[in-house]
């Protein structure tokens, strides 16, 4: 019995899985420098969109989900070029953001366009994260531990 990855769909989702969370933690890792950097940016941002949750909350809670349902519909309508899966991930980012956050409009359109290029960034974590590369448990596992203790 040949047990090789590429036949086998439980080490393809675990391969997904590693992906989703690579780029979460390069989007944490972004987040976090801006917070370091900026350390009152943050909380304007926050206030400027309306929010006021924690930077996990944003990638991990609506951010992940709104990749899953993109790579979900990815699925349904496969489409192969790189321009038109940005512009279903930056439409499923803003619709996701728009339509699941209250407030006034004006942050509404803020958080949409914030959500859309969020997810932008894991469309491209999803080419750029491999396989095989240690970076991309670098970022799925490491990043993310040294953000929250930091």
């Amino acid at each position: 019995m040949n047990m090789d990855y590429k036949g086998s769909s439980r080490m393809d989702m675990g391969y997904y899985a590693l992906n989703k969370l690579a780029s979460s933690g390069m989007i944490m890792l972004i987040l976090a420098l801006a917070g370091w950097i900026w350390p009152n940016g943050a909380d304007q941002l926050s206030q400027w969109l309306g929010i006021s949750m924690p930077n996990e909350y944003w990638v991990y809670g609506y951010a992940l989900t709104a990749s899953l349902v993109a790579d979900a519909i990815l699925s349904f309508i496969p489409l192969q070029r790189i321009p038109k899966q940005a512009a279903l991930y930056g439409a499923t980012g803003f619709l996701f953001f728009a339509l699941f956050l209250d407030g006034p409009e004006e942050q509404q359109w803020a958080r949409a366009i914030v959500g859309a290029l969020t997810l932008l960034m894991f469309l491209w974590g999803k080419h750029a994260f491999s396989r095989t590369s240690l970076v991309t448990l670098f970022f799925a596992l490491i990043i993310p531990l040294l953000c929250w203790v930091l």
